[in-house]
C-alpha cells in the first residue's frame, strides 16, 4: 500500500504507534511502527515517511532520536519525526510502562521535544530537564535532511500548543475547521509569546468521520462491512459518503482558515478506489481552487 500511495504522488504515508489494535479484534497482530517506517522506506522512492505520532512514554527520547536519524539515512532525507504525549493506559499497564498524568505526560513530550532537536542538530548535548539528562551526548550519523522536520499531535491551547509553538514543524489535530480557525489563533499567540514566525508551522488536518469515495451510500455500507469483516469489528465504522466536489469544499474551507496539510485515514483492507481518486480526482480540484 505504502508503494501504491508513492505512485499516485501523495506526498506523506503514515502509521500509528500502538501495540494492540484500536478497533475491532484488540488482541489482534499489529506491527511496531517504526521497523514497518523503515521497510515503507526502503521500498518507496519519493514519499514522505512517519508516524501519527510516536507515544512519547514507549521510547526514551535520546534514542528516539537515533532511530529518526536513522530512518532519514534509510529514506535518502524523507524521515519525518511524529510525536506525541500518548495515552492508551492499557499499553501502558500491559507492558509495565508508568503511565503519568496528563500533565506530567505533556511535560515529559516537551522535555522530549527539546532533547531530540539538540541531538538532531547539534554535534555533542547536555541536558539537564527534570524528566530527562544527557551529557555530552551524541546521535551520529546526523539525518540527510539539514533539519528533520518534527510534527506534534494534539489540540490542547496551553501546553501542546505551547511545545508546538517552540519546537514543532508541522502540528497535527483532528478538527472542524472551525475549531482549527480558533486553536490558530491560540497558536499564533503561543508564537509570539516565545519568538517564533507562525508560518514555520505547517497546520495539518484530518476529515472525520473517514472519507470512502463512492458513487451510492449503498457501496459505502458494502465497504464498511468489508472492513468491520477484515478488523474483527462487531459493526461496522462510520464513514464519510462524500462527493467529489463535496469533499474540495470541504478541504477549502479548511485552507482558509490556514490548514495547510491534510492526512485522511484508512483501515486494512485498505480503500484503493478513495485513495486513487483523492489522487486524480480530489487535488487537481482542489489545488485548482486555492490557485
Amino acid at each position: 500500500m505504502a508503494c501504491f500511495v508513492d505512485d499516485l504522488g501523495f506526498d506523506s504515508v503514515w502509521t500509528w504507534d500502538h501495540f494492540v489494535p484500536l478497533q475491532g479484534d484488540l488482541d489482534g497482530p499489529i506491527f511496531e511502527a517504526w521497523q514497518l517506517l523503515a521497510a515503507w522506506g526502503a521500498l518507496t522512492k519519493r514519499v514522505r515517511l512517519g508516524t501519527l505520532v510516536t507515544g512519547n512514554t514507549y521510547r526514551h527520547p535520546a534514542v528516539l532520536a537515533n532511530m529518526v536519524a536513522t530512518l532519514d539515512h534509510v529514506t535518502n532525507g524523507r524521515a519525518i519525526l511524529g510525536l506525541g504525549a500518548a495515552w492508551h493506559e492499557e499499553e501502558h499497564r500491559m507492558y509495565g510502562l508508568p503511565f503519568f498524568t496528563t500533565g506530567g505526560r505533556l511535560a515529559r513530550m516537551d522535555e522530549a521535544a527539546t532533547l531530540i532537536r539538540e541531538l538532531l542538530d547539534r554535534p555533542f548535548s547536555d541536558f539537564q530537564g527534570k524528566h530527562y539528562q544527557m551529557r555530552n551526548a551524541i546521535c551520529e550519523p546526523k539525518p540527510v535532511q539539514k533539519r528533520l522536520p518534527m510534527l506534534i499531535g494534539g489540540g490542547g491551547e496551553q501546553k501542546t500548543l505551547r511545545t508546538v509553538a517552540k519546537l514543532a514543524d508541522m502540528w497535527h489535530t483532528n478538527a472542524t475547521p472551525e475549531v482549527f480557525a480558533h486553536k490558530i489563533g491560540i497558536l499564533q499567540g503561543h508564537c509570539a509569546d516565545v519568538k517564533r514566525d507562525p508560518s514555520e508551522i505547517m497546520p495539518i488536518a484530518t476529515e472525520r468521520p473517514w472519507v470512502c469515495l463512492r458513487s451510492s451510500e449503498a457501496e459505502v455500507r458494502s465497504w464498511a462491512r468489508e472492513v468491520a469483516k477484515t478488523n474483527g469489528m462487531t459493526a461496522p465504522p462510520e464513514l464519510q459518503h462524500i462527493g467529489v466536489d463535496q469533499l474540495v469544499a470541504r478541504l477549502v474551507e479548511y485552507w482558509k482558515v490556514g490548514v495547510r496539510g491534510f492526512i485522511f485515514y484508512t483501515l486494512a483492507p485498505f480503500d484503493r478506489e478513495t485513495i486513487e481518486r483523492i489522487a486524480r480526482e480530489v487535488r487537481p480540484r482542489f489545488l485548482e481552487a486555492i490557485a
